[in-house]
């Protein structure tokens, strides 16, 4: 925090700032999404989504068009789109031994093999299909970037040990907005005390580190005086639930991020 510039020429001279177009200029945009949204690691959700056999759970943010799976052979990406009608099959979470289409009862093993059809003399040769997936420390990945190249030298691996957990439920809010904006104001700990009191409390920007590395960036956050004050009922309760599951063995950090690049933008070809 003791790093900032100190005064409005020094904001303006930094060279850290990008220029005013890049965030409006269309053609740009276009190369961000070609060259760096579709050619990233592709993160798909937690290997805790389906943490037993037969659990199954559809990817909202993927418009539910693929499920991951628990089967036999562990945790799988499956299209979640019936082969015949292309109808989505499955909306949330659960567990069952089938994937059953709703329109006309095409019934799919959590393998992905089509097991009956209705009404057809033979069962149809059409399975739904896998997609290969990357298991990065339970998380989960599918796209092209090899993941575990890319984070393989990540010291802050041992801080994301997610052994003694459970997922309990997910919450997605879309906005309509530049994603370099929030990227910065995101990763500026500048604003989290005056416009997140709770937070505020509960972590320190004062104990702000960094690790950077070429594929990925991780900021960490330390926890304020023990946790004295909360900032807010919301974060009482919180300050609650962690004293109470840690005791007097707090939390060695109060919150942290990491993010992937799909690639540095010096290899990116125009």
């Amino acid at each position: 925090m003791s790093d900032l510039p100190r005064n409005r020429s020094q904001l303006e001279q930094a060279s850290s700032q990008l220029p005013l177009k890049w965030y409006f200029d269309e053609e740009l945009h276009e190369l961000e999404r070609r060259l760096l949204f579709d050619q990233g690691p592709g993160y798909v959700g937690h290997e805790l989504m389906v943490p037993n056999e037969g659990d199954y759970h559809s990817i909202p943010w993927l418009d539910h068009s693929k499920i991951l799976v628990r089967n036999a052979n562990g945790v799988e990406l499956l299209d979640n789109i019936c082969r015949h009608r292309q109808a989505i099959m499955v909306e949330g979470r659960g567990n069952g031994r089938n994937i059953v289409c709703p329109l006309h009862r095409w019934t799919y093993d959590l393998d992905g093999k089509l097991i009956g059809a209705p009404h057809f003399p033979e069962t149809p040769c059409k399975s739904l299909q896998k997609h290969p997936l990357q298991n990065w420390n339970g998380l989960l990945f599918a796209g092209p970037r090899n993941v575990a190249k890319d984070l393989e030298k990540l010291a802050a691996y041992a801080e994301l040990d997610f052994s003694g957990y459970v997922f309990d439920r997910m919450h997605i809010s879309e906005y309509k907005q530049n994603w370099k904006t929030f990227i910065e104001v995101y990763l500026e700990d500048y604003h989290v005390e005056p416009f997140h009191p709770g937070l505020g409390n509960f972590v320190t920007c004062d104990d702000l580190r960094w690790e950077f590395g070429e594929e990925y960036s991780v900021q960490t956050v330390g926890i304020r005086n023990g946790l004295a004050r909360a900032g807010s009922p919301v974060y009482q309760r919180w300050h609650n639930a962690v004293r109470a599951r840690r005791g007097d063995k707090l939390p060695r950090l109060g919150g942290g991020g990491a993010r992937s690049y799909p690639c540095p933008l010096n290899k990116l070809d125009r």
